[in-house]
């Protein structure tokens, strides 16, 4: 063990102010923990990752502790000492609790996965691990659309929201621990909401489509979706306050869980199906304890701005002298109230997303708002003295042509003169530049992502165009990074080779390029073809609730540029979630 990195940790730890009681390895029956795999500052900023940590936490049977990929120069070091990761509360080694939960959100922390277990000194393909080495399990959005890229990795899936079912894991994994591993993991099987990959076989045609997903054993057909019905029942907020985190002086709380919108790019729509809003009065209450905290106050939800009480809400925020942030906002409903509260709180950036500059693509993505609105957000803006405005748009989506991609300069344009046409005094236009990736559970999971030289023209074509424009900052995602995405949301078990070797190569984009010339990885089979509405896909077994004749209907809507409502109790698009039993 390196008593140096022992001490740094130590010292990560005793800067935090825990808000519940943390015990001490060995003072529970179950040992728990519970990775994020990419660094401490960003983990710490990851509501979803503190829910479970607060859930698992208030057992009486079991303790969790948290783990992390290390910082650039640790890593280094612990490889060198040889030194296994440790866990943050304990200093104890990973590989010596009894189960590792990993907290997955991006599809490039996958490779960090593979890296944290070699530092633990634990084996990383599950056939190699026997006994004496922890359960490994994942959890998130990743491993709820699409776990099959890490099925050599991982032992169990929970597939949708972590809550309730991770109390069930538990509960499974103690009653059968003593009968061995196969045991636990055939028990785990019978749990709605939990995917054990070894108790299913994957059998392909010639061509390298899927010809079949067949359960073994007890295992259902397809794993279906959990979900909490109830947010009241469960606290999602901050649990944890540190100062090395992304949000260092913020108290998160989320006040909406889903979306109704049914924008048909967005996975995190469609797999957060149903929509759900927390009481507004239990938010009040817990925005107080940040105050009382010292703490400015982050709201969390699908679109904060879609939040029925919001004006409710922001006037007792500013009433109580609460200053708070927001994670998402909506064009079309943003209100003067909102924007008000952001400029009390400080706020000197308001993000808008337009996705698509074009009306035309905006109906095709069923966006479902207009130029007025776009407009009337930035006027709140300015009219509200906040002097950044920061739009995001998404370059590669469906039936997109040059048209589109120079709308994204013209709009740019027309807001700069506007801006000057009311004498509005702003300091940047920032434009976040996204490459399109086709998501599995939506409208758009059947269609190709654009090629990269392609991408790389279009956004050449957008920086010509606004060179000129001192005042406008251009952010672009990598193409290059957006291809691997779009190979890890979209490919089968397959991919588990690639990441193995990807890991072996050093994990940089060259080893990505290196691994995936040397396995002969077809690019047009896995990224770029679009996919035939009878095809098997990598992700068929899991059931998120969502008819797929109704995703087969929106990817036809979207071609003919027809829009689909947002769902309300009035207004029902037919998806057939709202009937759906969530693995109960």
């Amino acid at each position: 063990m390196n008593w140096g990195l022992v001490e740094r940790y130590k010292k990560i730890l005793y800067a935090e102010k825990p808000l519940l009681r943390i015990y001490n390895f060995g003072e529970k029956e179950v040992s728990f923990a519970l990775i994020y795999p990419n660094t401490y500052n960003l983990a710490m900023s990851n509501l979803g990752f503190m829910s479970i940590y607060y859930q698992i936490n208030i057992r009486r049977d079991t303790l969790c502790h948290r783990g992390f990929l290390p910082f650039k120069g640790d890593e280094k070091a612990f490889y060198k000492t040889n030194t296994p990761l440790f866990s943050l509360e304990s200093q104890v080694p990973l590989k010596d609790y009894d189960i590792i939960g990993f907290s997955v959100s991006f599809e490039l922390d996958y490779i960090n996965i593979l890296k944290i277990l070699e530092i633990s000194h634990i084996p990383l393909e599950k056939e190699k691990r026997d006994e004496r080495f922890p359960l490994i399990i994942a959890g998130g959005p990743c491993a709820t659309f699409n776990p099959e890229p890490l099925t050599p990795y991982i032992d169990i899936f929970v597939i949708g929201e972590g809550e309730e079912v991770i109390h069930e894991v538990i509960e499974r994994y103690k009653s059968l621990r003593s009968y061995g591993k196969q045991a636990v993991l055939q028990g785990m099987s019978s749990i709605p909401g939990v995917y054990v990959p070894s108790m299913y076989g994957v059998e392909y045609h010639d061509d390298g489509r899927i010809k079949n997903i067949q359960p073994k054993g007890n295992a259902p057909a397809k794993v279906k979706k959990r979900w909490i019905k109830d947010l009241s029942g469960i606290q999602t907020s901050s649990v944890i306050i540190s100062p090395l985190s992304e949000f260092k002086d913020m108290y998160l709380i989320e006040i909406s869980r889903g979306c109704w919108r049914n924008c048909r790019y967005c996975m995190a729509g469609y797999c957060y199906k149903i929509p759900r809003i927390r009481e507004l009065r239990d938010i009040i209450n817990n925005a107080k304890k940040a105050k009382d905290l010292g703490l400015r106050v982050g709201l969390v939800g699908a679109a904060v701005s879609d939040y029925p009480y919001i004006d409710e809400l922001i006037r007792e925020l500013i009433k109580q002298g609460i200053k708070f942030s927001v994670s998402s906002l909506r064009a079309d409903s943003v209100t003067p109230s909102l924007v008000r509260g952001l400029a009390f709180s400080g706020h000197k950036t308001i993000t808008i997303a337009p996705e698509a500059a074009s009306e035309r693509l905006r109906k095709v993505i069923n966006k479902g708002i207009g130029e007025e609105d776009i407009f009337r957000a930035v006027y709140l803006a300015a009219t509200n003295n906040i002097p950044n405005i920061k739009l995001y748009f998404i370059i590669g989506l469906p039936t997109e042509d040059l048209e589109d991609i120079n709308q994204i300069i013209i709009l740019t344009k027309r807001i700069i003169d506007y801006l000057n046409s009311i004498n509005a005094v702003y300091e940047t236009i920032i434009l976040s530049i996204n490459p399109f990736i086709p998501k599995p559970f939506t409208p758009f999971q059947w269609f190709g992502m654009d090629r990269q030289d392609s991408l790389n023209y279009k956004m050449n074509i957008i920086k010509e165009g606004l060179t000129r424009y001192k005042k406008v900052k251009l952010i672009m995602e990598s193409p290059k990074w957006s291809i691997i995405q779009g190979l890890l949301s979209r490919g089968d078990r397959k991919l588990g080779r690639v990441l193995l070797k990807v890991h072996q190569y050093g994990g940089n984009l060259s080893a990505w390029r290196k691994a995936l010339r040397e396995l002969e990885v077809d690019f047009d089979f896995y990224l770029y073809r679009k996919r035939d509405f009878t095809e098997i896909l990598p992700w068929s077994h899991i059931n998120l609730g969502i008819d797929e004749n109704h995703l087969k209907r929106e990817a036809i809507k979207a071609i003919k540029e027809h829009g689909t409502l947002p769902c309300s109790l009035e207004k029902c698009s037919k998806c057939n979630i709202c009937s759906f039993k969530g693995g109960v």
